[in-house]
Formats: structure tokens, C-alpha cells, sequence
């Protein structure tokens, strides 16, 4: 018989399956991309979309997924969650085109959406005041080791079987997990349900509109009716949203917190922080595309680069008690500022010369995030914890998504300006389905005349290099301005005081 001392620990345990899911979801599919692309034939835009359609649905409804959890019981939104997720992974690795493909992408989404606010509020259930901390620093650690061993893993997988096999790995573990669930995590009990129905819907879909209309700017054509009507709409809404939470009784989004200069600056930085790790969907790309790597080799790569997360969160954590916030943070993005200027003009350089650059960003962003929370935690009333951490959850899930769709964006459009420079005679349809990456582009191509073949093919791979110089050289510029506003607002006075009532549609 299981005693109560050690049932805190299985019950911890029982999470680790579904952790494994998630964290290696967020880095082993880059690897897999390309020979996606290849194997479904699908443009750059739709490939960006099997990635995006996963974190606009996380961010939509994360939130909203902890009111489920309130309402259904915790224990049975966790393991619903992981079915979800399962059936998902199995729908992508049948997947017989890129749209089903992304679809069963979306769904994992809503899996995931319930999974993360669901499992935080199981481990908090199993473990008094005392021993959070403990468990949830036990929890960071297991979760990185599965982020920083997924590519390495999806390398392996793609280059010796197929990329299906890195959804339907997450069967047997979405199984093991249920099982250890129902096996060591008692019944939760259901709360009250409050949540502004309008402010969600606001929220979802300026979000919606705002991101559609990024990623689909270059094939709908950016002067479109379609883009157009999706950017009033993302400002209508976003006006909305702005109008309903100054007046709802329970808000989706509480917008008195970020009258606090400490927990705006906080936002900025996890926002920002989310934004720059989506260029690594960019380079996994990038390195087969551009550099002729194998799956496996990227995968060897982003594997190493990932290896600081292990022991920088820690230290970073460790000169915030010690020396305040702001000195890890500075070093943080010191690191990440460094690493896109370094790999924006040494990335044809040896691959020593490569990592250097790649472990600049893997010291840099723990050590942004771990002092941030900590300042978001000092900074807010304990009463208004659910309601301020609800918040950055939401702000890093759609620093993320937008990420993808304007680091995309940009990207796409650089490569069109260098293709349209090298071969001015091209029209531009053809240089879009060329830099689009698709079987038709490929087609297109290999029509040619050897010699003309030849020259676009040389054009592409320059433009490949130029969208990899530039968006890291603007990322670089970028983050310096968010580091010096950031640090404007860490050293201003909160003038505004923050109630202790809970805002009772998240807390």
C-alpha cells in the first residue's frame, strides 16, 4: 500500500509523460521541416502554419483552459488533455497532405492549451507551500531535459525512419501517462467558474485576424481587401478588448496590472524573450536549406546549443536573490544580443565558430526568464498571483506565435527582394512559388534550361543567406531597444497601488 509520504511523489511522477510531450513538441519538429516540405509538398507559408497553428491555438485558449480545469475537476482536464494531445499526434503522422497536417496541429493546441494550466495546478495539489518549490524545480528540470533531447531525437528519427514517427512517439506516452494519473493523482475538486465570455472573444479574435493576416500578408498580397479586413478587424477588436476589461467585473485580462512599471517590464521581456526563440524554426531551415545539414546533424546541433538551459536557470535564479534582477537580466540580453550579431556574419564559418554563437542564446534567454518571474512574483499581490502569472502565460504563448508569423514574414520578404534583384527579368509569380519552397517551385526549376536552372538555383541559396544576415541583424537591433526600455522601466517608481482583490475570473 502506497503511504501518504511517497504518494506526493508518484503523483509528480505521473506528470512526467505529459511533460515529455509537450517540451519535446516545441523543438523536434523544426528538425523534421524540411523533409515535411519535401514529402507533402507544401509551401513555406503552409510549413510556418503547421507551427503556428499549434501556439495561436495555445495562446487563444490557455486561459481559458484553466476555467475547464475549474469546472471539470483538474485530474479529469489533465488526462483529457492527453488524449486530445495523442489523438492529434496520430491524425498528424497520417496526415496525407498540409492541410490535414496542420489541422491535426491545431488540435494538439487545444490539447496542450489544457495540459499546461491543468498540470500547474495538479503539482500545486500534491505538494504543501513548503515543498512548491522543490517540486517545481524538479518539474523545470525534467522538462528541459526533454526539450534540449527532442531534436537530437526528431534527427535521429527523421534520417533513419520517417518524420510521422515524431507525433506517433506521443501515443505510448500519452498511454503511460493516463495510466500513472488515474493510478496516483486523487480527484480534484471543482471550483466556481467566472470568466468574461466578452473579453475572451475580443481577444481571440484580434489575435486571430492580427496573425492570419502576418502570415498570409505575401500570398494574399499585403494591399489586399482579405489583409486589410483582417487588420481593421484585429483593431476593432483590440479596441474592444481594451474597452470590455476596463469594465467587466471578472476581466479576461486584468489591465490595471500593467500600470505596475515592474510587471510591464516583466511582460516585455517574456513577450520579447518568446518572439527571438522562434528564429530557431528559421535557422533548423536554414541549416539543411542553406547550409546542407542533415536532420540529424541539425538535430546533433540544436541539441548542443540547448545544453546551457540545464544549469543557467539555476544560476540565474541565484544572482536574482543575490544581486536583484537586473544584473542576470542585463547578462541575458547581453548573451542573446551577441548571438544574433555573431551568427549574422559568421555563419559560414566553422562549426565551433557556429556554436559559439548558438550557446550565446542558450545562456542568454534562462537568464532573462528566471529573474523575470521572480520580479513578476515580488512585484504583484499574492491575491493577484493567478490573475498576473494567467497574464505573462498568455503574453509568452502570443510572443510566440508572433514570432513565427513576423520573423516569416520578414524573412520571405527579403528573399523575394534579393531573388528580384539577382534575376529582374523573372516575374514575380514565378519568384514567389520558387522562394515558397514547394513542388510547384521545384517544378518550375527543373523546366528550365540547364544554365538558367543553374543561375536561379545560385540566386536562391544568396537569397537564403541574405534572409538568415538580415533578420538576425534586426532581431539583434530589436532586442537592444527592449533591453534599454526594459531597464527604463525597472528603475522607474510604481506610482499606482494594486488592489488585493482577486480578480475572481482568474483567481
Amino acid at each position: 500500500m502506497t503511504t501518504k509520504k511517497y504518494q506526493k511523489w508518484l503523483g509528480l511522477s505521473a506528470l512526467v509523460p505529459a511533460l515529455a510531450m509537450i517540451f519535446m513538441d516545441q523543438t523536434i519538429l523544426p528538425v523534421a521541416l524540411p523533409t515535411i516540405r519535401a514529402d507533402l509538398g507544401a509551401s513555406e507559408a503552409a510549413l510556418q502554419w503547421t507551427v503556428n497553428a499549434y501556439l495561436l491555438v495555445i495562446a487563444v485558449l490557455v486561459l481559458a483552459g484553466g476555467k475547464i480545469g475549474d469546472w471539470i475537476g483538474y485530474r479529469r482536464t489533465f488526462v483529457l488533455s492527453m488524449f486530445i494531445f495523442a489523438l492529434a499526434s496520430l491524425f498528424c503522422g497520417m496526415s496525407a497532405n498540409i492541410h490535414w497536417l496542420i489541422a491535426a496541429r491545431a488540435l494538439q493546441g487545444i490539447g496542450a492549451a489544457l495540459m499546461f494550466p491543468a498540470s500547474t495546478a495538479l503539482l500545486m495539489s500534491l505538494f504543501p507551500p513548503s515543498e512548491r518549490g522543490k517540486a517545481s524545480g524538479i518539474n523545470v528540470s525534467v522538462s528541459s531535459v526533454f526539450l534540449i533531447l527532442s531534436p537530437l531525437i526528431g534527427g535521429y528519427l527523421v534520417e533513419n525512419y520517417s518524420w510521422e514517427w515524431i507525433f506517433w512517439m506521443n501515443l505510448p506516452l500519452a498511454a503511460l501517462g493516463i495510466a500513472l494519473v488515474l493510478l496516483f493523482i486523487p480527484v480534484s475538486q471543482r471550483g466556481n467558474v467566472k470568466i468574461d465570455i466578452w473579453g475572451f472573444l475580443f481577444f481571440t479574435v484580434a489575435s486571430t485576424a492580427l496573425v492570419i493576416g502576418i502570415m498570409q500578408g505575401r500570398e494574399w498580397g499585403w494591399a489586399s481587401f482579405r489583409i486589410s479586413s483582417l487588420f481593421i478587424l484585429t483593431v476593432l477588436s483590440a479596441i474592444c478588448l481594451f474597452w470590455r476589461e476596463k469594465r467587466a467585473a471578472h476581466p479576461f485580462l486584468d489591465i490595471a496590472l500593467f500600470k505596475h512599471p515592474v510587471y510591464k517590464a516583466v511582460n516585455i521581456s517574456v513577450f520579447a524573450t518568446q518572439f527571438i526563440l522562434m528564429i530557431t524554426v528559421f535557422r533548423a531551415i536554414f541549416f539543411q536549406d542553406g547550409l546542407d545539414w542533415s536532420p540529424m546533424k541539425t538535430g546533433y546541433v540544436t541539441f548542443l546549443s540547448c545544453l546551457p538551459v540545464l544549469f543557467i536557470s539555476s544560476i540565474g535564479g541565484f544572482l536574482s536573490d543575490r544581486y536583484g534582477p537586473k544584473l542576470p537580466i542585463a547578462i541575458g540580453f547581453s548573451c542573446t544580443i551577441y548571438s544574433f550579431f555573431w551568427l549574422a556574419y559568421l555563419i559560414e564559418g566553422p562549426l565551433w565558430i557556429v556554436l559559439l554563437g548558438l550557446f550565446a542564446l542558450g545562456f542568454g534567454i534562462p537568464l532573462i526568464l528566471t529573474p523575470s518571474y521572480a520580479s513578476a512574483m515580488n512585484a504583484i499581490p499574492p491575491t493577484k498571483a493567478g490573475t498576473a502569472f494567467g497574464t505573462i502565460s498568455t503574453i509568452r504563448s502570443l510572443g510566440s506565435c508572433m514570432g513565427v508569423a513576423l520573423i516569416g514574414a520578414f524573412i520571405d520578404n527579403v528573399q523575394y527582394f534579393s531573388m528580384n534583384r539577382s534575376l529582374p527579368d523573372e516575374s514575380p509569380a514565378v519568384l514567389h512559388e520558387i522562394i515558397s519552397g514547394g513542388a510547384k517551385g521545384q517544378e518550375i526549376i527543373n523546366n528550365l534550361p540547364l544554365e538558367l536552372s543553374q543561375k536561379i538555383t545560385a540566386a536562391f541559396h544568396q537569397a537564403l543567406y541574405e534572409g538568415f544576415f538580415y533578420s538576425h541583424l534586426v532581431l539583434g537591433f530589436a532586442l537592444i531597444a527592449v533591453f534599454f526600455f526594459v531597464f527604463v522601466l525597472y528603475n522607474r517608481k510604481s506610482a499606482h497601488h494594486l488592489p488585493d482583490t482577486p480578480a475572481a475570473g482568474w483567481d
